[in-house]
């Protein structure tokens, strides 16, 4: 299991995806302010030469704690939670997904997510999708 010191980067991103999102509607009901909004056919990388497929609507924390309780991820399920049913009314108009980043330098990375985590999550009934990238350093 990889120490603290071996994790980089992890964030936290509420993402709602779909066709022809109402962008100002979403973040009316979320009380949230994107920190990247894409539409239909925005180049989203240039090698290989990459467009959206749909448009895409993103909140986007850096998280702090890969050991223990994050606060930052707290607030922000504290607030979904508050939020719950505008929520609801946010995944009638696109798909609503939580995606947890967890990047490291070398070839081990954790990001615990304790109980109490795990039920904000259940509360707000959205689906946890978690991504890990490493570079892979040697010399471990």
């Amino acid at each position: 299991m990889a120490n603290e010191s071996n994790l980089s980067d992890a964030k936290l991103a509420l993402l709602v995806t779909g066709a022809d999102l109402p962008m100002d509607e979403i973040c009316e009901l979320l009380e949230l302010k994107p920190t990247r909004i894409l539409h239909k056919g925005d180049l989203i990388n240039r090698l290989p030469e990459m467009y959206a497929e749909e448009d895409e609507w993103v909140y986007m924390i850096q998280l702090s704690a890969p050991a223990t309780t994050d606060m930052a991820m707290v607030h922000l399920l504290e607030h979904l939670s508050r939020h719950r049913d505008k929520l609801h009314q946010v995944k009638k108009l696109g798909h609503v997904t939580l995606r947890l980043f967890v990047q490291s330098d070398y070839a081990q990375m954790t990001y615990n997510l304790t109980p109490a985590t795990l039920g904000w999550l259940a509360g707000i009934n959205l689906t946890l999708e978690i991504s890990s990238l490493s570079w892979g350093e040697v010399g471990i």
